[in-house]
């Protein structure tokens, strides 16, 4: 891709998925779609700030992914859900 990806909405018109990894060894992913909608496409996706749930001090990486279609990773993919007017993410495969 030539074009550099510094907005969520650029990650979201793409299809990408964001991927935060911690230190310890923990990741999570997320659609950058979802993303967007939540926090705001205007976003640069490495700026927004993430925290592990096994360790709380130890900083976050994010980095922004493309998928190939043809060959889907078998993941699992953080969704926003409404649950009493909060929002709660959920796991769901990829």
């Amino acid at each position: 891709m030539t074009q550099s990806i510094d907005t969520l909405a650029k990650a979201a018109r793409h299809g990408m998925i964001v991927r935060a990894e911690c230190a310890c060894g923990n990741v999570r992913y997320y659609r950058a779609m979802d993303l967007a909608l939540e926090i705001g496409g205007r976003r640069d996706p490495r700026s927004i700030s993430f925290r592990c749930t096994r360790c709380k001090p130890n900083p976050v990486t994010v980095t922004v992914l493309e998928l190939d279609r043809d060959r889907m990773p078998k993941i699992e993919v953080w969704e926003p859900q409404r649950h009493g007017g909060k929002t709660v993410w959920m796991p769901r495969r990829l």
